[in-house]
Parts: C-alpha cells; structure tokens; sequence
C-alpha cells in the first residue's frame, strides 16, 4: 500500500531550531570559502517568518553556537579577548539589525509567491552591503587600527569579501526562502494514513 503524506505545521519554535541548526552547520561547514556564509538570509528569514524575539535570538544562537567551535578549535589563541568580543558585538548586532530589516520588509507579504523570494533575493544585496561596511568598521576598530591601518584601507580591503558576500546572498536567498517559506506556509510531509487506512464512520 503505498504511503499517503500530510503536511504537519511547523510551529515557531521547531522553525526556529531549523533555522539555528542549518546556520551553525552551514557556517562551519562553508567557513574555508570566505564570505560564503547563510547566516545572513537565515536571520532574514527569522524577522520574516517568525517576528518578535525570534529575529533576536535566531541570529544570535547560530553565531553563539559556532562561534564556540571556531574559537575553541581553528582559532582557538589567535585573537585576544577584547578582540573576539569587539568583533562579536558588531557581527552579531549586524545579523540581529538584518533580521529586523527583513522582518519589517517582508512580514506583511508572507505569501506563496515568486515574488515574495524576488523581494528577499532583492533586499539581501543592499543588506549584505550595510551588514560588511558595519563589520568592516568594528574590524578596523578592534583589529586594524591598533595595527595603524585606516579605515579607508580596511573598506579598500574588505571590497572584494564583499562582493563575493553579495554573491553568497544572492545564492542562498532563493534556495533558503523557498525551503523556509514553504515550510512556514505548509508544514512538513509526514506519513499518513491512506484512504483505505482511514478509520470508517
């Protein structure tokens, strides 16, 4: 007999795990290709999707969490404290502004459309931007300027990183908006029963 499927909802908290669990495992998993990283669209999509605290504590979970492989493994003794800190609060305040811009762009047209992903693939580009020259300034501040760079060498430097971020946003808002979205709209496939299954009157 084959096996019928139902779409079961997803509620916010089990989305929002989803979201955290795909951000930690794909920022580790990308981190050697530099700025290819979906952590942006994944804070985008939890101000979109979800709202209210979750545009916080989206964001912040997948950077908490991967952030503690990061510096306890591949980076573990090569920034100082103050440094590593400086840089958290700027990378993680940017994520959290992010996920409150694709909140406010997006709540309100949360529909199962093509345009509905055009609009996020859109405002990813001018977000991914803010999010590098906002970083790029906290880089400059903690790492930069005590080694006597500029800040206009440090945006010289970063311009490249973020056109390829640009690039990583532009990927990754089509693929994660349509899986997210339609999650969030029609829940997930489970196994049910089929109509021969089904319990008579």
């Amino acid at each position: 007999m084959p096996i019928a499927l139902q779409f079961r909802k997803v509620p916010k908290a089990g989305l929002a795990l989803l979201l955290i669990l795909v951000g930690v495992v794909g920022r580790i998993l990308l981190a050697p290709a530099p700025n290819i990283e979906p952590v942006l669209i994944l804070s985008m999509l939890a101000g979109m999707l979800l709202g209210g605290w979750y545009t916080l504590l989206v964001p912040v979970a997948i950077m908490g969490l991967s952030d503690l492989y990061f510096y306890l493994a591949p980076y573990g003794g090569v920034y100082s404290t103050m440094s590593i800190l400086g840089l958290a609060a700027f990378v993680y305040s940017g994520y959290v502004f992010v996920g409150a811009m694709g909140g406010f762009a997006l709540r309100r047209r949360i529909v199962w459309r093509t345009k509905t992903i055009a609009i996020l693939t859109t405002i990813s580009v001018p977000l991914t931007i803010a999010f590098d020259v906002w970083t790029a300034f906290g880089d400059w501040l903690f790492l930069g300027a005590p080694s006597g760079l500029s800040l206009q060498r440090v945006y010289e430097m970063q311009l490249p990183f973020t056109l390829i971020h640009v690039f990583s946003s532009l990927l990754f808002a089509p693929i994660l908006g349509t899986t997210f979205l339609a999650m969030h709209l029609h829940g997930l496939p489970v196994p049910g029963e089929t109509a021969s299954e089904a319990p008579e009157d």
